[in-house]
């Protein structure tokens, strides 16, 4: 979610599930009377929904920003269709790796949390928070 979208998000009815635990921490001065302002601002919303919005809004524009590199080669069953693929129609077949680097390194560690988390909330077989991420050599070559 992008900042520039937190309006109309806290405009509308929120469906959000909580996690089953509570997380305390104490917030600078400054950021605590900006968060009471839009508690004002947005009376409907409760300043976990703000803070939890707010929060998203960075930890996605933080993930984005992340830098990458070259994983673990993806496992040439995986790229089987793909290969074959690539030779009927002529064409050469690049080979794929898993995201590495801090942006993959942060991918990886919140599926392993969010599964844990769902596992809490009875959900032993959720999606994955962030879907696998293939990359090519040829993206890092400058």
């Amino acid at each position: 979610m992008k900042a520039s979208n937190l309006h109309d998000a806290w405009a509308s009815p929120d469906n959000t599930r909580l996690t089953p635990k509570q997380f305390s921490f104490r917030l600078p001065v400054h950021v605590a009377a900006k968060i009471a302002a839009l508690g004002e601002m947005y009376p409907q919303k409760s300043r976990t929904q703000l803070i939890a919005d707010l929060l998203t809004s960075a930890l996605d524009e933080l993930e984005r920003s992340l830098p990458e590199a070259l994983g673990a080669p993806v496992a040439a069953e995986e790229q089987h269709y793909e290969r074959m693929a690539m030779e009927q129609m002529g064409e050469e077949f690049v080979p794929s790796f898993h995201l590495g680097g801090p942006r993959g390194t942060f991918r990886d560690l919140a599926n392993k949390h969010f599964y844990e988390l769902e596992g809490e909330l009875g959900n032993e077989n959720p999606a994955p928070l962030f879907k696998q991420l293939y990359v090519t050599e040829q993206k890092f070559q400058k």
